[in-house]
């Protein structure tokens, strides 16, 4: 048996399966051709592919993390932050679970569409394990194709409902650890655990920074939206002082930036002012009809464009994530902007 068709057979993964994970690991383009002419040894296999196979076998098991994506703003990129991070640190051949927190769904919407309907039906969403005793591990839906409906998706995932709501309202006694002990009842299955969050400052978002290790805010570059970033900065440092003194703030991600427009050069560089000391300012992620692209055909943009230098952005976030690079601030990012504009 060829090395390549041990790991893939240990790790459980069809040539398909790990095409992606080489792909993303790498950022390469192999085929699934490709990967069956290694593994019936009828080509050489690359010195950088066997070194990143040797990691995949023999990769230590990591702590879970657990990460949530908060802001109390609407429309900046929670979502979208939590699905591609997710994603990518899957395909990379971590093992993740995305919870979807936000009563609104939109991470439920993007990831089954209408087959949420059967699976609220079965009392696999979090709103079941929350408010009505279910446990967690049956709340999960599981990489792959779900039995029964037309549709398959790319991370293990906990759906969210409208019936989550309730949440808010509800307040018993204990009612604050409801997600980190639902949480807990699976967290050692997973080395990520990535929150979506919802667009307020409600309960559910205190709920979710109580169970996390690392926020990241994401901050669309518009005047409004960066004025509003106090108040979710401040809420963290609530969170930590009474409720998760383990709690970090990661760094604000900049989304939707437009570099050749002088106001979001000009917000970037106000958020690095404000940040100072702390948190980080993170690498951009540029405009890109990649995203609109990709939720037209009701896919994940990593899944379906993880080549879009736009879409990269969260490939090297999640890479900085899992520790295998350093994390990239936005003001190298905007030197080099700057240099190219002084050179051109």
């Amino acid at each position: 048996m060829s090395f390549l068709k041990e790991v893939r057979e240990k790790l459980g993964l069809s040539q398909s399966q790990l095409k992606d994970v080489l792909n993303l690991r790498l950022n390469r383009s192999y085929d699934r051709h490709t990967i069956s002419r290694w593994e019936n040894s009828r080509q050489p296999l690359p010195a950088e592919v066997s070194s990143e196979l040797e990691a995949l076998l023999h990769g230590e098991k990591r702590q879970t993390t657990i990460i949530t994506f908060a802001n109390q703003k609407g429309g900046v990129g929670k979502t979208t932050s939590a699905l591609n991070v997710s994603v990518a640190l899957s395909k990379m051949g971590y093992r993740v679970l995305l919870i979807d927190v936000d009563p609104q769904a939109s991470a439920t919407a993007a990831l089954l569409g209408m087959q949420i309907v059967p699976l609220y039906r079965q009392g696999k969403t979090l709103a079941h394990a929350l408010l009505k005793d279910a446990s967690m591990s049956n709340c999960i839906v599981k990489k792959g194709p779900i039995e029964g409906v037309e549709v398959e998706i790319p991370v293990d995932f906990c759906p969210s409902h409208i019936d989550l709501a309730e949440v808010d309202i509800r307040r018993e006694p204990g009612t604050e650890g409801l997600l980190k002990e639902a949480i807990s009842q699976v967290q050692d299955n997973y080395e990520f655990i990535i929150l979506d969050s919802p667009p307020h400052l409600g309960f559910l978002t205190w709920m979710a920074l109580a169970s996390s290790n690392t926020v990241f805010v994401p901050v669309r570059t518009e005047p409004y939206d960066v004025m509003g970033v106090n108040l979710i900065l401040d809420t963290i440092t609530k969170v930590n002082r009474r409720s998760n003194p383990r709690l970090r703030l990661g760094g604000v991600i900049p989304t939707q930036f437009v570099q050749n427009q002088y106001v979001d050069v000009g917000i970037i560089e106000h958020l690095i002012r404000v940040m100072d000391n702390r948190a980080p300012v993170l690498e951009p992620v540029p405009s890109s009809t990649s995203f609109s692209n990709a939720a037209w055909a009701s896919k994940i943009p990593v899944d379906v464009a993880p080549r879009s230098p736009s879409v990269r952005v969260y490939v090297r976030l999640a890479e900085a994530i899992a520790g295998r690079r350093n994390f990239i601030n936005a003001s190298s990012v905007l030197s080099l902007d700057t240099d190219k504009r002084e050179n051109s």
